[in-house]
């Protein structure tokens, strides 16, 4: 550890108290419900996915469960860490710890947007170009997950070996990437991945989750000139239903993430000193509760596992 990491950290430890320690203590304990939600609701869905081999003939289903991994790992391993350090008011776990929290949280989100982005897409050619989805198999899928898990691991390991560092964010309470550095080493990081960890997938899921709501309107108008057809009703609830299951999966993570964006904007491109430290403090520990998330309980209760049968398949 350099010495300037060692003076920041003797001091941030030596720091007894919080003017917003009480809020800091309600944060902790909302984290902890989050922590058993997260743990109980991550787990069981991908313990159903991995126990009935029939739901993992479907490519979405087990880019879902990917989606479902790197939030169990980010639950397990990560939330603890800040939980108990907004309980005692300080990070208590060194320097070393602040760098693993922050290892384990950059993962596990950039794995959950590149899945979101891989589940739009697959949606996309399911919808919009069913024969052509045909075509991909379930070691495709999984060589994809692979794929996106690799890349999220690469981000992750690159401040390590030197491009850009890991550091206490905020009030110190949680970390991240350096994200107020000058130098062209941090700032040509931080530019690198806020393209190629938010924009380009954020754009991705955007345009083919407004080409699949587009088609599946354009349908709609359409079975409304046949109004017997049952089979074209039928089709068109699952087809809706799928879609707003991937925009309520979508939507919280955007919720979560995109405040911590916008902060994170303003600090590489604009200017550090106009952020109080709690405001640069919440959206921070906000996104990292998105890895055991509430609306996966109202994912998990809108049936995320139709049946073969049902068209189009999962």
């Amino acid at each position: 550890m350099s010495s300037d990491k060692m003076l920041n950290n003797t001091l941030f430890i030596s720091t007894k108290n919080f003017p917003l320690c009480s809020i800091l203590r309600i944060i902790g304990y909302y984290f902890i419900v989050l922590w058993i939600t997260g743990m109980i609701l991550n787990g069981s869905v991908l313990y159903i996915l991995v126990r009935n081999k029939k739901l993992r003939q479907s490519s979405t289903n087990i880019l879902i469960g990917g989606l479902l991994l790197a939030d169990l790992i980010g639950t397990y391993f990560e939330i603890p860490l800040p939980t108990f350090s907004l309980l005692s008011c300080r990070w208590i776990f060194t320097y070393t710890g602040c760098v693993f929290e922050a290892m384990i949280v950059y993962f596990a989100g950039c794995s959950n947007i590149y899945m979101l982005c891989l589940i739009s897409i697959d949606r996309y050619r399911k919808i919009i170009r069913p024969f052509s989805a045909q075509k991909a198999n379930i070691k495709q899928t999984y060589l994809t997950i692979a794929v996106a898990y690799l890349l999220s691991l690469f981000w992750t390991v690159m401040p390590l070996l030197g491009w850009s560092d890991y550091d206490y964010e905020g009030i110190r309470i949680s970390c991240s990437i350096k994200w107020t550095g000058r130098s062209f080493n941090i700032i040509s990081y931080n530019i690198t991945i806020f393209i190629f960890v938010y924009l380009v997938p954020i754009t991705i899921i955007i345009v083919t989750n407004t080409k699949i709501y587009l088609s599946i309107r354009n349908r709609w108008q359409r079975s409304m000139l046949n109004l017997n057809c049952n089979r074209v009703k039928h089709q068109h609830k699952i087809e809706r239903h799928i879609l707003n299951t991937i925009i309520l999966i979508i939507g919280g993570y955007l919720i979560a993430w995109t405040p911590y964006a916008i902060i994170v904007f303003i600090r590489i491109f604009i200017d550090t000193d106009r952020i109080p430290a709690i405001v640069d403090t919440l959206p921070a520990l906000f996104a990292k509760s998105s890895l055991a998330p509430q609306w996966k309980l109202s994912y998990a209760q809108a049936n995320p596992f139709p049946t073969a049968t049902s068209y189009p398949v999962w």
